[in-house]
């Protein structure tokens, strides 16, 4: 791999790892078209770049989340999360990552190999543009969710093993139809995304220490630099929209990418 591809790669990475339009999609798409087949290693390096941009853009969050939950462990922890929203996000987030954990562990074979289809990418965009059309106009009251509300948005996290089902997309819209303001919604699934990109890149170096290669410092370099830069952006772009009701926009670029698909595979 050559550091112009690193870049693209990081780039695509970055972007639609937090804009609701599939990362795991696009991810396909380019392999499809670029013939770029990323190393272990490389892709361990780009979803570092995109964990470290939302650490940064979001700290102060993660920040007061962490400290919360910290707290809460003093004395009666069930009380303590009722009592603290803060908290009750925290292990809200933990609560959310079990159900993903599970099913990927279960489905690893079926999951790996839905990556080399293009014709499942073609199929499961069109839904995720449905999904992100289904909050148009609404949104909730809460600010954490309940025990109840971070299972399900749990349940809806798992869909997006497929490639082609957006896991912000699919995280964020559960939360609000669960009662979450926008906002709100949008950092739960930040959150969640931190020990989800956390936990999977931990496996993938660990893969990679397995099996190095060949290592080209230069082109991790670059594929980690343009993946957080443009990771950081995408996930400040994101936080504007949400609050605008412009974030069913993002189902027309599934829908119109779809088409393309199917006409591109079936003419």
């Amino acid at each position: 791999m050559d550091i112009v591809t690193a870049i693209l790669l990081g780039i695509l990475q970055g972007i639609t790892e937090w804009l609701p339009i599939s990362s795991s999609g696009h991810l396909v798409i380019a392999q499809h078209f670029m013939s770029a087949e990323n190393p272990v290693l490389f892709d361990a390096v780009v979803h570092l770049g995109t964990l470290f941009a939302v650490l940064i853009a979001t700290w102060h969050y993660v920040a007061d989340v962490l400290k919360a939950s910290i707290r809460a462990l003093r004395g009666n922890i069930m009380e303590n999360i009722r009592k603290d929203e803060k908290a009750g996000t925290g292990y809200g987030a933990l609560m959310a990552t079990i159900p993903i954990v599970i099913v990927g562990f279960l489905l690893q074979e079926y999951i790996e190999s839905s990556f080399t289809s293009l014709y499942i990418v073609a199929i499961t965009l069109p839904i995720t543009g449905l999904i992100l059309f289904s909050v148009k106009e609404r949104d909730g009251k809460r600010e954490a969710p309940e025990i109840k509300s971070a299972l399900i948005i749990g349940i809806a996290q798992t869909f997006a093993l497929l490639p082609g089902i957006s896991r912000s997309g699919s995280t964020i819209v559960a939360g609000i139809h669960t009662g979450l303001k926008r906002k709100s919604a949008a950092r739960f699934s930040f959150l969640m995304a931190i020990l989800a990109i956390a936990g999977a890149g931990a496996l993938q170096i660990y893969k990679a220490v397995k099996n190095p290669g060949d290592v080209d410092i230069l082109v991790m370099v670059a594929g980690f630099s343009s993946s957080f830069v443009a990771g950081y952006l995408s996930i400040k772009a994101l936080l504007r929209l949400i609050v605008t009701d412009k974030f069913h926009y993002f189902a027309y670029y599934c829908w119109i990418l779809g088409a393309l698909l199917i006409l591109y595979l079936f003419l």
